[in-house]
Protein backbone atom coordinates (compact mmCIF):
# COMPACT_ATOMS: atom_id res chain seq x y z
CA UNK A 1 0.00 0.00 0.00
CA UNK A 2 2.80 2.35 0.74
CA UNK A 3 4.70 1.83 -2.80
CA UNK A 4 3.55 3.90 -5.84
CA UNK A 5 1.70 1.99 -8.43
CA UNK A 6 -0.47 2.80 -11.45
CA UNK A 7 -3.84 1.42 -11.52
CA UNK A 8 -7.13 1.09 -12.32
CA UNK A 9 -8.15 2.90 -9.24
CA UNK A 10 -9.77 6.39 -9.71
CA UNK A 11 -9.26 8.89 -7.60
CA UNK A 12 -12.23 10.55 -5.68
CA UNK A 13 -11.90 13.66 -7.80
CA UNK A 14 -12.74 13.74 -11.75
CA UNK A 15 -9.39 13.65 -14.39
CA UNK A 16 -7.02 11.96 -11.51
CA UNK A 17 -6.27 8.50 -10.80
CA UNK A 18 -4.67 6.98 -7.59
CA UNK A 19 -1.33 6.13 -7.40
CA UNK A 20 -0.95 5.12 -3.50
CA UNK A 21 -1.89 5.67 -0.29
CA UNK A 22 0.80 6.46 2.65
CA UNK A 23 0.07 6.37 6.58
CA UNK A 24 2.51 8.20 8.31
CA UNK A 25 1.14 8.48 11.58
CA UNK A 26 0.29 11.96 11.61
CA UNK A 27 -0.86 12.64 8.07
CA UNK A 28 -2.57 10.33 5.17
CA UNK A 29 -0.92 10.71 2.22
CA UNK A 30 -2.26 10.11 -1.04
CA UNK A 31 -0.39 10.04 -4.09
CA UNK A 32 -2.28 10.92 -7.72
CA UNK A 33 -2.14 11.92 -11.12
CA UNK A 34 -3.78 13.60 -13.95
CA UNK A 35 -5.56 11.33 -16.48
CA UNK A 36 -3.98 13.74 -19.27
CA UNK A 37 -2.76 11.38 -21.96
CA UNK A 38 -2.92 13.92 -25.13
CA UNK A 39 -2.52 18.08 -24.56
CA UNK A 40 -2.34 20.52 -26.78
CA UNK A 41 -0.24 23.64 -26.59
CA UNK A 42 -1.66 26.57 -25.46
CA UNK A 43 -0.37 29.07 -27.92
CA UNK A 44 0.06 26.83 -31.21
CA UNK A 45 -2.25 23.99 -30.38
CA UNK A 46 0.44 21.26 -31.48
CA UNK A 47 0.31 17.94 -29.61
CA UNK A 48 2.62 18.40 -26.91
CA UNK A 49 4.89 15.64 -25.02
CA UNK A 50 5.82 14.88 -21.34
CA UNK A 51 9.20 15.98 -20.98
CA UNK A 52 9.55 15.58 -17.02
CA UNK A 53 7.42 15.05 -14.05
CA UNK A 54 7.80 17.02 -10.55
CA UNK A 55 5.66 16.81 -7.13
CA UNK A 56 3.80 19.19 -5.69
CA UNK A 57 1.99 19.06 -2.26
CA UNK A 58 -1.47 19.91 -0.88
CA UNK A 59 -3.60 20.15 1.49
CA UNK A 60 -6.87 18.39 1.03
CA UNK A 61 -10.12 17.82 3.31
CA UNK A 62 -9.52 15.78 6.36
CA UNK A 63 -10.73 12.04 6.47
CA UNK A 64 -12.59 11.81 9.78
CA UNK A 65 -10.18 13.28 12.17
CA UNK A 66 -6.81 12.86 10.13
CA UNK A 67 -5.37 15.35 8.04
CA UNK A 68 -4.72 14.12 4.19
CA UNK A 69 -2.21 15.16 2.00
CA UNK A 70 -1.74 15.16 -1.61
CA UNK A 71 1.32 14.57 -3.35
CA UNK A 72 0.29 15.52 -6.85
CA UNK A 73 2.69 13.79 -9.84
CA UNK A 74 2.91 16.60 -12.35
CA UNK A 75 3.59 16.76 -15.71
CA UNK A 76 5.86 19.25 -17.59
CA UNK A 77 4.74 19.21 -21.29
CA UNK A 78 6.98 20.39 -23.78
CA UNK A 79 5.98 22.03 -27.23
CA UNK A 80 6.96 20.43 -30.32
CA UNK A 81 6.86 23.08 -32.25
CA UNK A 82 10.01 24.70 -33.10
CA UNK A 83 8.58 27.95 -33.87
CA UNK A 84 6.31 28.50 -31.01
CA UNK A 85 7.50 30.44 -28.01
CA UNK A 86 6.20 28.35 -25.21
CA UNK A 87 8.57 26.45 -24.49
CA UNK A 88 7.16 24.03 -21.53
CA UNK A 89 4.87 24.03 -18.70
CA UNK A 90 3.49 22.64 -15.88
CA UNK A 91 -0.19 21.08 -16.46
CA UNK A 92 -2.52 23.21 -14.35
CA UNK A 93 -5.86 21.75 -12.86
CA UNK A 94 -8.25 25.19 -11.86
CA UNK A 95 -10.84 23.43 -10.63
CA UNK A 96 -9.65 21.27 -8.63
CA UNK A 97 -6.55 23.83 -7.13
CA UNK A 98 -5.94 27.12 -8.42
CA UNK A 99 -1.98 27.45 -9.62
CA UNK A 100 0.31 28.24 -6.75
CA UNK A 101 -2.15 27.69 -3.85
CA UNK A 102 -1.65 25.09 -1.12
CA UNK A 103 -5.37 24.09 -0.56
CA UNK A 104 -7.33 22.27 -2.99
CA UNK A 105 -10.83 23.61 -3.71
CA UNK A 106 -12.99 21.29 -2.17
CA UNK A 107 -11.07 21.70 1.19
CA UNK A 108 -12.05 25.84 1.07
CA UNK A 109 -15.32 25.19 0.14
CA UNK A 110 -15.07 22.68 3.29
CA UNK A 111 -13.67 25.34 5.10
CA UNK A 112 -16.32 27.72 4.15
CA UNK A 113 -19.20 25.89 5.32
CA UNK A 114 -17.61 24.56 8.86
CA UNK A 115 -17.35 28.64 9.46
CA UNK A 116 -20.85 29.20 8.02
CA UNK A 117 -22.15 26.58 10.70
CA UNK A 118 -20.07 28.20 13.10
CA UNK A 119 -18.64 24.77 13.61
CA UNK A 120 -15.31 25.77 13.47
CA UNK A 121 -13.10 28.69 13.19
CA UNK A 122 -10.29 29.70 10.64
CA UNK A 123 -8.07 29.55 13.39
CA UNK A 124 -8.58 25.81 14.41
CA UNK A 125 -9.13 24.92 10.89
CA UNK A 126 -5.72 26.17 10.11
CA UNK A 127 -4.13 24.02 13.34
CA UNK A 128 -6.20 20.95 11.57
CA UNK A 129 -4.85 21.51 8.28
CA UNK A 130 -1.62 22.27 9.58
CA UNK A 131 -1.28 25.29 7.35
CA UNK A 132 -1.30 29.24 8.19
CA UNK A 133 -4.50 31.13 9.12
CA UNK A 134 -4.14 34.00 6.37
CA UNK A 135 -3.87 30.59 4.26
CA UNK A 136 -7.58 29.14 5.06
CA UNK A 137 -9.15 32.63 5.68
CA UNK A 138 -8.13 33.46 2.08
CA UNK A 139 -9.76 30.30 0.72
CA UNK A 140 -12.94 30.96 3.02
CA UNK A 141 -13.30 34.50 1.82
CA UNK A 142 -13.18 33.48 -1.52
CA UNK A 143 -15.85 30.35 -1.60
CA UNK A 144 -17.87 32.35 0.76
CA UNK A 145 -18.17 35.60 -1.04
CA UNK A 146 -18.67 33.51 -4.29
CA UNK A 147 -21.99 31.95 -2.08
CA UNK A 148 -23.07 34.77 -1.20
CA UNK A 149 -23.21 36.63 -3.94
CA UNK A 150 -24.93 33.62 -6.11
CA UNK A 151 -28.20 34.06 -3.84
CA UNK A 152 -30.99 36.03 -5.61
CA UNK A 153 -31.70 39.72 -3.68
CA UNK A 154 -34.13 39.70 -1.09
CA UNK A 155 -37.68 40.34 -2.34
CA UNK A 156 -40.76 40.27 0.68
CA UNK A 157 -39.93 44.19 0.21
CA UNK A 158 -40.20 43.69 4.71
CA UNK A 159 -36.73 44.52 6.25
CA UNK A 160 -35.67 44.73 9.75
CA UNK A 161 -32.90 46.80 11.42
CA UNK A 162 -31.78 46.55 15.25
CA UNK A 163 -28.24 46.96 16.69
CA UNK A 164 -25.36 44.74 18.80
CA UNK A 165 -22.48 45.22 20.52
CA UNK A 166 -19.15 45.10 18.39
CA UNK A 167 -16.93 45.88 20.80
CA UNK A 168 -17.09 46.63 24.39
CA UNK A 169 -16.21 50.37 25.62
CA UNK A 170 -12.65 51.01 26.78
CA UNK A 171 -10.71 53.51 28.99
CA UNK A 172 -10.00 55.12 25.59
CA UNK A 173 -12.46 53.42 23.02
CA UNK A 174 -15.84 54.46 23.02
CA UNK A 175 -18.33 51.15 22.37
CA UNK A 176 -18.52 49.94 18.62
CA UNK A 177 -22.39 49.41 17.33
CA UNK A 178 -23.37 46.93 14.16
CA UNK A 179 -26.55 47.55 12.46
CA UNK A 180 -28.41 44.33 10.87
CA UNK A 181 -30.64 44.53 7.90
CA UNK A 182 -32.39 41.47 8.04
CA UNK A 183 -35.14 40.17 6.37
CA UNK A 184 -38.36 39.50 8.44
CA UNK A 185 -40.19 37.25 6.33
CA UNK A 186 -37.15 34.38 6.01
CA UNK A 187 -34.92 35.95 8.85
CA UNK A 188 -32.05 36.06 5.59
CA UNK A 189 -29.35 38.39 7.44
CA UNK A 190 -28.99 41.31 4.15
CA UNK A 191 -26.38 42.96 5.46
CA UNK A 192 -24.39 44.31 8.68
CA UNK A 193 -22.57 48.18 8.78
CA UNK A 194 -21.09 49.55 11.71
CA UNK A 195 -23.58 52.08 13.65
CA UNK A 196 -26.84 52.35 14.88
CA UNK A 197 -27.76 56.26 14.16
CA UNK A 198 -29.32 57.92 10.87
CA UNK A 199 -26.87 59.19 9.33
CA UNK A 200 -25.15 55.44 9.38
CA UNK A 201 -28.82 54.07 8.00
CA UNK A 202 -29.34 56.22 5.17
CA UNK A 203 -25.79 55.67 4.00
CA UNK A 204 -26.13 52.20 4.03
CA UNK A 205 -29.38 53.12 2.19
CA UNK A 206 -27.88 55.18 -0.47
CA UNK A 207 -25.42 52.54 -1.05
CA UNK A 208 -28.06 50.25 -1.94
CA UNK A 209 -29.21 49.62 -5.62
CA UNK A 210 -31.79 52.24 -6.17
CA UNK A 211 -34.71 49.84 -7.38
CA UNK A 212 -34.41 47.60 -4.35
CA UNK A 213 -34.96 50.32 -2.25
CA UNK A 214 -37.98 51.43 -4.27
CA UNK A 215 -39.48 47.76 -3.40
CA UNK A 216 -39.52 48.02 0.34
CA UNK A 217 -42.89 48.47 2.01
CA UNK A 218 -42.58 47.52 5.27
CA UNK A 219 -39.77 48.42 7.73
CA UNK A 220 -39.62 46.85 11.39
CA UNK A 221 -37.85 48.28 14.08
CA UNK A 222 -37.47 48.59 17.95
CA UNK A 223 -38.40 51.91 19.47
CA UNK A 224 -35.38 53.61 18.60
CA UNK A 225 -35.95 57.47 17.15
CA UNK A 226 -32.27 57.03 14.85
CA UNK A 227 -33.85 54.13 12.86
CA UNK A 228 -37.33 55.96 12.08
CA UNK A 229 -35.47 59.12 11.71
CA UNK A 230 -33.43 57.45 8.84
CA UNK A 231 -36.17 55.32 7.48
CA UNK A 232 -38.56 58.17 6.81
CA UNK A 233 -36.19 60.96 5.87
CA UNK A 234 -34.92 58.83 2.66
CA UNK A 235 -36.32 59.69 -0.33
CA UNK A 236 -36.51 56.69 -1.77
CA UNK A 237 -38.69 55.12 1.13
CA UNK A 238 -41.49 58.02 0.96
CA UNK A 239 -44.57 55.04 1.14
CA UNK A 240 -42.71 52.55 3.62
CA UNK A 241 -44.71 51.91 6.59
CA UNK A 242 -42.41 51.86 9.91
CA UNK A 243 -43.39 49.27 12.39
CA UNK A 244 -42.60 49.14 15.86
CA UNK A 245 -41.74 45.86 17.54
CA UNK A 246 -44.16 44.38 19.86
CA UNK A 247 -42.06 42.69 22.28
CA UNK A 248 -40.03 46.24 22.78
CA UNK A 249 -43.00 47.76 23.96
CA UNK A 250 -44.59 45.13 26.71
CA UNK A 251 -40.80 45.46 27.81
CA UNK A 252 -40.90 48.81 28.40
CA UNK A 253 -44.17 48.35 30.04
CA UNK A 254 -42.39 45.55 32.38
CA UNK A 255 -39.72 48.11 32.76
CA UNK A 256 -42.36 50.39 34.17
CA UNK A 257 -43.66 48.15 36.70
CA UNK A 258 -39.93 46.94 38.01
CA UNK A 259 -38.86 50.69 37.94
CA UNK A 260 -42.30 51.92 39.93
CA UNK A 261 -42.11 48.83 42.44
CA UNK A 262 -38.16 49.02 42.99
CA UNK A 263 -38.67 53.14 43.78
CA UNK A 264 -41.95 52.42 46.28
CA UNK A 265 -39.64 49.90 47.96
CA UNK A 266 -36.62 52.31 48.46
CA UNK A 267 -39.83 55.04 49.56
CA UNK A 268 -41.02 52.78 52.23
CA UNK A 269 -38.03 50.27 53.54
CA UNK A 270 -34.56 52.63 52.71
CA UNK A 271 -33.36 49.60 51.25
CA UNK A 272 -32.98 47.21 48.02
CA UNK A 273 -35.56 44.40 47.81
CA UNK A 274 -34.70 41.65 50.28
CA UNK A 275 -36.15 38.69 51.27
CA UNK A 276 -39.44 38.33 52.71
CA UNK A 277 -40.17 42.01 51.63
CA UNK A 278 -43.64 42.12 50.07
CA UNK A 279 -42.89 43.33 46.71
CA UNK A 280 -39.77 41.99 46.29
CA UNK A 281 -41.58 38.61 47.07
CA UNK A 282 -43.92 39.38 43.84
CA UNK A 283 -41.54 40.58 41.45
CA UNK A 284 -41.71 37.92 38.99
CA UNK A 285 -45.64 37.95 39.45
CA UNK A 286 -45.68 41.60 38.46
CA UNK A 287 -44.39 40.97 35.02
CA UNK A 288 -46.58 37.84 34.42
CA UNK A 289 -49.85 38.14 31.80
CA UNK A 290 -52.82 38.20 34.39
CA UNK A 291 -54.42 34.93 32.57
CA UNK A 292 -51.52 32.88 33.39
CA UNK A 293 -51.99 33.56 36.94
CA UNK A 294 -53.72 31.15 39.28
CA UNK A 295 -55.92 31.53 42.22
CA UNK A 296 -52.62 31.20 44.58
CA UNK A 297 -50.65 33.64 42.42
CA UNK A 298 -53.76 36.30 42.67
CA UNK A 299 -53.98 35.75 46.45
CA UNK A 300 -49.93 36.46 46.63
CA UNK A 301 -50.11 39.58 44.71
CA UNK A 302 -53.23 40.65 46.52
CA UNK A 303 -51.52 40.35 49.83
CA UNK A 304 -48.39 41.95 48.84
CA UNK A 305 -49.78 45.29 47.54
CA UNK A 306 -51.88 45.76 50.66
CA UNK A 307 -48.93 45.61 52.76
CA UNK A 308 -46.47 47.01 50.44
CA UNK A 309 -47.89 49.04 47.82
CA UNK A 310 -49.69 51.87 50.16
CA UNK A 311 -50.24 54.50 47.63
CA UNK A 312 -51.19 52.60 44.97
CA UNK A 313 -48.45 53.10 42.53
CA UNK A 314 -47.39 49.75 41.67
CA UNK A 315 -50.78 48.67 40.78
CA UNK A 316 -51.15 51.31 38.69
CA UNK A 317 -48.16 50.22 37.05
CA UNK A 318 -49.33 46.73 36.74
CA UNK A 319 -52.93 47.48 35.57
CA UNK A 320 -50.93 49.64 32.67
CA UNK A 321 -48.94 46.89 31.78
CA UNK A 322 -51.94 44.65 31.23
CA UNK A 323 -53.91 47.48 29.44
CA UNK A 324 -50.40 47.49 27.10
CA UNK A 325 -50.62 44.28 26.45
CA UNK A 326 -54.23 43.74 25.78
CA UNK A 327 -53.18 45.76 22.12
CA UNK A 328 -51.40 42.61 20.83
CA UNK A 329 -53.73 40.53 22.27
CA UNK A 330 -56.25 41.36 19.37
CA UNK A 331 -55.99 40.97 15.74
CA UNK A 332 -58.93 43.86 15.20
CA UNK A 333 -57.06 47.11 14.22
CA UNK A 334 -60.04 48.73 15.77
CA UNK A 335 -60.08 46.82 19.00
CA UNK A 336 -56.38 47.63 19.37
CA UNK A 337 -56.57 51.52 18.42
CA UNK A 338 -58.93 51.62 21.48
CA UNK A 339 -57.12 49.54 23.82
CA UNK A 340 -53.74 51.57 22.92
CA UNK A 341 -55.87 55.08 23.65
CA UNK A 342 -56.74 53.39 26.91
CA UNK A 343 -53.45 52.70 27.92
CA UNK A 344 -52.27 55.95 27.19
CA UNK A 345 -54.88 57.36 29.02
CA UNK A 346 -54.46 55.40 32.41
CA UNK A 347 -50.41 55.87 32.24
CA UNK A 348 -51.12 60.12 31.44
CA UNK A 349 -53.41 60.48 34.71
CA UNK A 350 -52.13 63.16 36.96
CA UNK A 351 -52.08 61.38 39.49
CA UNK A 352 -50.22 57.97 37.99
CA UNK A 353 -46.07 57.57 38.71
CA UNK A 354 -43.29 59.22 37.01
CA UNK A 355 -42.76 55.93 35.14
CA UNK A 356 -46.45 55.54 33.41
CA UNK A 357 -45.66 59.37 32.71
CA UNK A 358 -43.06 58.68 30.68
CA UNK A 359 -44.37 55.19 29.32
CA UNK A 360 -47.43 57.47 28.24
CA UNK A 361 -45.10 59.86 26.43
CA UNK A 362 -43.36 56.83 24.33
CA UNK A 363 -46.23 55.36 23.72
CA UNK A 364 -48.13 58.58 22.09
CA UNK A 365 -44.78 59.21 19.96
CA UNK A 366 -44.98 55.51 18.40
CA UNK A 367 -48.87 55.56 18.50
CA UNK A 368 -48.33 55.02 14.39
CA UNK A 369 -46.09 52.27 14.37
CA UNK A 370 -47.37 50.34 17.36
CA UNK A 371 -50.82 49.82 15.36
CA UNK A 372 -49.27 49.25 12.26
CA UNK A 373 -48.30 45.77 13.40
CA UNK A 374 -51.75 45.01 13.33
CA UNK A 375 -52.23 46.24 9.73
CA UNK A 376 -48.99 44.58 8.21
CA UNK A 377 -48.15 42.12 10.80
CA UNK A 378 -44.78 42.78 10.76
CA UNK A 379 -42.59 42.57 13.92
CA UNK A 380 -38.51 42.10 14.71
CA UNK A 381 -38.70 38.59 15.75
CA UNK A 382 -36.89 37.22 13.03
CA UNK A 383 -34.03 39.80 13.55
CA UNK A 384 -33.75 38.94 17.25
CA UNK A 385 -33.43 35.58 15.90
CA UNK A 386 -30.58 36.96 13.73
CA UNK A 387 -28.79 38.88 16.96
CA UNK A 388 -28.78 35.69 18.20
CA UNK A 389 -26.42 33.88 15.16
CA UNK A 390 -24.40 37.60 15.64
CA UNK A 391 -24.00 37.11 19.01
CA UNK A 392 -22.60 33.30 18.32
CA UNK A 393 -20.38 34.28 15.71
CA UNK A 394 -18.83 37.18 17.61
CA UNK A 395 -18.59 34.92 20.64
CA UNK A 396 -16.97 31.59 17.90
CA UNK A 397 -13.86 34.34 17.96
CA UNK A 398 -13.65 35.61 20.68
CA UNK A 399 -14.75 39.23 19.40
CA UNK A 400 -13.49 40.67 16.18
CA UNK A 401 -11.75 44.01 15.68
CA UNK A 402 -11.64 43.76 11.81
CA UNK A 403 -15.47 45.14 10.60
CA UNK A 404 -14.92 43.64 6.73
CA UNK A 405 -13.83 39.81 8.17
CA UNK A 406 -16.58 40.35 10.93
CA UNK A 407 -19.15 41.15 8.49
CA UNK A 408 -18.31 37.95 6.05
CA UNK A 409 -18.60 36.02 9.12
CA UNK A 410 -21.85 37.02 9.58
CA UNK A 411 -23.23 36.87 6.37
CA UNK A 412 -21.66 33.04 6.14
CA UNK A 413 -24.00 32.39 8.94
CA UNK A 414 -27.16 34.02 8.56
CA UNK A 415 -26.57 35.06 5.13
CA UNK A 416 -28.46 32.24 3.04
CA UNK A 417 -31.35 29.91 3.91
CA UNK A 418 -29.89 26.61 6.13
CA UNK A 419 -30.98 23.36 5.19
CA UNK A 420 -30.93 21.00 7.48
CA UNK A 421 -30.91 16.77 7.28
CA UNK A 422 -33.76 14.84 7.40
CA UNK A 423 -34.43 13.47 10.70
CA UNK A 424 -33.69 9.30 10.94
CA UNK A 425 -36.43 7.76 12.88
CA UNK A 426 -34.89 5.03 15.51
CA UNK A 427 -36.74 1.92 15.34
CA UNK A 428 -37.60 0.12 18.51
CA UNK A 429 -34.91 -1.02 20.70
CA UNK A 430 -34.38 -4.64 19.83
CA UNK A 431 -34.70 -7.41 21.87
CA UNK A 432 -32.62 -10.25 22.62
CA UNK A 433 -33.44 -13.68 23.64
CA UNK A 434 -31.29 -16.65 25.38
Amino acid sequence: MGERSAGVVWFAAPGFRLLAVNDDELDVVIEIESDAVRVGCPQCGVIARAKDRRWVTVRDAPAGDRPVTLRWWKRVWQCCEVLCPVKTWTEQRPEFVLPRHSLTERVGRWAADRVARIEATPTSLARQLGVTWSTVWAAIERHGQAGLDSLEPASSGQIGFDETVMSPAKRHRRRRFITAAVDVVDGRILDVFEGRNAADLQAWLEDQPVEWVRRIEVVSVDPHEGYRAAVTGFAGLADVTVVVDPFHIVRLANAAVTKCRQRVQQATLAHRGWKGDPLYGIRKLLLMGAEHLDEHGWERLRQALRHGDLDGHVQDAWVAKEYVRDVYLTDDPADADAALDRAIAWCADPDAGPELRTLAKTLHRWRPEILAHHTTGASNGKVEAANLTIKQVKRSGRGFRNLDNYRLRILLAGGHPRQTHPVTRHRARPRFNA
